[in-house]
């Protein structure tokens, strides 16, 4: 009733010049109670009973030992045991995703969130290791434009890569820059594998972010570290000394 007669005011100003009134039903109230959710909460059975199944499954996939190490493997700069690895599975594992051979592969520290070993290495943990859904991009570079990555990584004080190498003078400079320890040849074009994080804006390469050509590859870098370990069985405790300090 009330709903009603605050209509019907509302229709016959309406029709009324002047002055426009605007009119707001009254807020209901209504008794409201709180829960406090934790573990003294004794589950429903029945709900239990239905995700069981999918739970006994995920915690049989997370739980699937993928790789062993021997000691805890760890990131670091200018080099790191956990980014060589992460930067040789990358490039291993995109030859067989593109119909070109790939030269190099640069990933970034801050995208692996935690180290690895000692012991098991399970699926589980290597979501921990890469939580974020980043795919692997290729691209096509000039002996200039490799040059030029190696000029970035020297000023950021280096990440992960695989397949070039250079050397960090004191002025933060990169010098004898070299892809599978030969001199950059002008002439050729270098494919990189990277991430598409690091591709489209992320981090601070920007030679990454230019008009070059690229392909796109719907491959994730958690399944490319994940797909290596079970090919490689251990992941070894060392640095191949691609990114050396002029001291």
């Amino acid at each position: 009733m009330a709903r009603l007669l605050l209509f019907l005011a509302a229709l016959v100003l309406a029709g009324c010049g002047g002055t426009n009134y605007v009119f707001q039903a009254p807020t209901p109230e209504a008794a409201v109670s709180f829960t406090v959710l934790s573990d003294s909460l004794a589950p429903d059975p029945e709900v239990a009973a239905m995700v069981a199944p999918y739970r006994e499954n995920l915690e049989a996939q997370v739980s699937e030992v993928v790789g062993r190490a021997e000691v805890e493997i760890q990131k670091g700069r200018p080099e790191g045991p956990l980014g060589t690895f992460a930067a040789e599975a990358m490039l291993s594992v995109v030859q067989g995703l593109t119909d070109r051979p790939v030269h190099l592969a640069l990933t970034n520290n801050g995208g692996l969130r935690r180290p690895l070993g000692p012991g098991a290495i399970t699926v589980g943990q290597m979501f921990e290791l890469m939580p974020f859904e980043n795919m692997m991009i290729v691209l096509d570079f000039s002996a200039a434009q490799v040059d030029s990555l190696a000029q970035q990584l020297a000023r950021s004080g280096g990440d992960p890569i695989a397949g070039f190498s250079f050397l960090i003078t004191p002025d933060e400079r990169a010098v004898n820059v070299r892809v599978a320890d030969e001199p950059l040849d002008s002439a050729r074009t270098y494919r990189l594998v990277t991430s598409d994080y690091l591709a489209n804006g992320g981090g601070p390469y920007s030679v990454l972010w230019g008009d070059v050509p690229r392909e796109e590859l719907a491959y994730l870098l958690r399944d490319a570290f994940t797909d290596h370990l079970r090919a490689i069985g251990i992941m070894e405790n060392r640095v191949d000394g691609l990114i050396r300090v002029q001291q």
